[in-house]
């Protein structure tokens, strides 16, 4: 059909009123403990309750990319990809593609639950190098054990290895913030895959920068000042963990301010080149970790995410995501 051309401005502007791009995702940053004990789990209760009536609908989390090489060297070693081919071969006795295995037990878990999928979901996980969503699997599984473990052959290879990483995961991660947390939330809200986003290939240049300031310092009156920061730092938080508080006054716009300062600038008037490498490094892991949000977000089109990190990384991760143009909240923001 063809419109006058006085006609086509008219049109056009009328289509552009049911045609708007896509806001711009809105960022929830979530700084969190690593570990806290169950004699203390009262520290999860308030920030869980907060971010589910804030009701995110994409989660992303701090684990390395399936396909991030780099990372997942530092994460489980030099060695990884031919034990990992390997992997495959002995639990399929075939190559297969991962990928359309997982996302096939995707969509038939969408539709039902079954027991025995969920394994496979687990199993191909693994194999895919999806750490992070493998433990989410186990923790789903965790909740109706009985039902799901009754499914597995503990006399197949892959039966066993899941068995044994499946009590590993439980004895180490209970206490964490993914079981007390992350896939609780995750689960509540019906959101099937969480977005891995951490880059750890800075690890060794960190460590290394650490070692050499510190070693430049040990004895000094500054070193002596920055251990005595660090030693009343642990004190505040012990306090508030014993208040059950702790979560939302790591969260906290101070305490952030504070930890920041503690982290990365405590020695910046001594101008030690290897302070200012630690720092260097710090901040070029947390750019990084905000633009693979930002991927993640645009992948999955989320609207709010919610973002869960060791607290330590939401002061910078949040600069580097206001500095790109988006909205971010922080616990304390919200009702």
């Amino acid at each position: 059909m063809h419109f006058p051309l006085i006609i086509r401005p008219i049109i056009f502007g009328i289509l552009l009123l049911f045609i708007s791009p896509r806001k711009p995702t809105e960022f929830l940053l979530v700084g969190v403990f690593h570990q806290i004990p169950d004699s203390l789990a009262c520290n999860w209760n308030s920030t869980y309750q907060k971010i589910l009536r804030y009701h995110p609908d994409q989660i992303a989390v701090e684990e390395v990319i399936p396909s991030d090489s780099a990372s997942l060297y530092h994460s489980i070693g030099e060695g990884y990809a031919p034990v990992w081919d390997s992997l495959v071969l002995a639990w399929e006795g075939k190559k297969i593609k991962v990928m359309d295995s997982i996302f096939h037990y995707q969509q038939l878990l969408s539709k039902i639950e079954h027991p025995a999928w969920r394994l496979k979901l687990w199993k191909y996980y693994h194999l895919g190098l999806d750490l992070g969503n493998r433990e989410y699997q186990t923790y789903l599984i965790y909740q109706n054990q009985e039902k799901h473990l009754a499914q597995l052959d503990t006399n197949s290879h892959w039966g066993k290895a899941m068995w044994m990483r499946y009590q590993r995961t439980i004895r180490f991660k209970k206490e964490s913030e993914f079981f007390n947390l992350v896939y609780p939330l995750a689960h509540a809200l019906n959101i099937k895959y969480l977005y891995p986003t951490d880059n750890r290939i800075t690890y060794t240049a960190q460590s290394e920068a650490y070692e050499k300031f510190s070693t430049a310092l040990q004895g000094t009156e500054a070193m002596n000042r920055f251990e005595g920061f660090w030693k009343n730092f642990v004190e505040s938080e012990q306090k508030e963990l014993k208040n059950c508080q702790a979560l939302s006054f790591v969260n906290s716009k101070h305490w952030l301010q504070t930890s920041d300062y503690g982290q990365a600038h405590f020695l910046d008037d001594l101008k030690i080149t290897a302070y200012s490498d630690y720092t260097r490094v710090w901040y070029y892991r947390n750019e990084s970790i905000a633009d693979r949000i930002i991927q993640a977000a645009k992948e999955s089109s989320a609207e709010k995410m919610a973002v869960f990190y060791g607290y330590m990384h939401i002061g910078p991760v949040k600069k580097y995501l206001e500095d790109k143009g988006y909205k971010v909240r922080l616990i304390g923001d919200l009702e």
